[in-house]
């Protein structure tokens, strides 16, 4: 299986209407998706607050409805939260009705806690264009580098290798659930360092 860390170009260009990077900004830009999750999610909440870094959530709505007070906590704590779907359900995979139903599923749980957000990340990164251009009121937030932390088969220090290639303004994905938690202990706090001793600032996409 080929694994890509940084995004094809190939991929970016079929895609041109989503966000891949922020060129203009002088910050990195750190995301997690699949939470929040109570042990993992607060453990990525005090790793960031050691350097005063932000970063954007990408919430399940069934995961929000399980554990309200972690997203609440997220919000609280200065960091923006993004919808990631009710079910995290494929795009390529869905008829566009039941897609769009699990998007606003996901809306509600955040608004039942008192949180809106218009920042949308398609679950796995696929989504048809024609359910992209069903979401105009969205802003689509895809990534400049994937971490692959969920992986087994990845190790640690090879996403380090490859995620300390990222440049200011670059999107970073990594998971703040059970699966990834074992890699993620060790790549987060090196990626902090890396790129606080660069200089970078690690901002929340508001």
């Amino acid at each position: 299986m080929i694994r890509f860390f940084k995004t094809p170009w190939i991929v970016r260009k079929w895609y041109p209407s989503l966000t891949w990077s922020f060129p203009d900004r002088q910050s990195i830009f750190l995301t997690f998706d699949d939470g929040p999750n109570p042990e993992v999610t607060e453990w990525v909440l005090d790793e960031l607050d050691k350097l005063g870094a932000k970063a954007t959530f990408f919430c399940e709505g069934n995961r929000i409805e399980r554990s309200p007070q972690i997203a609440q906590v997220v919000v609280r704590r200065g960091h923006a939260i993004g919808n990631h779907g009710f079910h995290h359900l494929s795009g390529w995979r869905t008829k566009d009705s039941q897609y769009l139903q699990d998007i606003k599923a996901c809306d509600e749980a955040l608004n039942e806690i008192g949180i809106k957000s218009d920042l949308f990340r398609p679950p796995y990164g696929r989504i048809k264009k024609r359910q992209i251009h069903k979401l105009k009121s969205k802003r689509i937030i895809m990534w400049s580098y994937v971490s692959w932390d969920f992986d087994s088969e990845v190790s640690p220090e090879e996403s380090i290798i490859r995620l300390k290639k990222a440049q200011s303004g670059d999107i970073i994905v990594f998971h703040d659930s059970p699966k990834a938690f074992k890699n993620l202990q060790v790549i987060l706090p090196e990626i902090l360092s890396h790129f606080h001793t660069k200089g970078l600032k690690f901002e929340a996409i508001k």
